[in-house]
């Protein structure tokens, strides 16, 4: 007889956790702690756990300085 674990959840993600947050935007765990604490970035606390809300994580990523052709001008080239 054999088991698979089912990974994948019905239920949409609102937030993660930091090391998460890392993995999904390619920069390191320390790189999003530092955002935290410059206040570049908000993170919300539960006792000692640290989360961080996909809204406010695309946010930040958004925030971040652009190199090229603006994403602006990208979009009005392609209409």
């Amino acid at each position: 007889m054999e088991f698979t674990l089912a990974s994948t959840s019905q239920i949409p993600r609102i937030a993660m956790k930091p090391d998460e947050a890392a993995e999904a935007t390619g920069f390191s765990r320390t790189r999003i702690f530092n955002a935290i604490r410059d206040g570049e970035m908000v993170a919300r606390k539960d006792g000692k756990a640290t989360i961080i809300e996909l809204v406010e994580l695309v946010r930040w990523v958004r925030s971040l300085p652009t190199r090229g052709k603006p994403p602006e001008a990208a979009n009005a080239a392609a209409v």
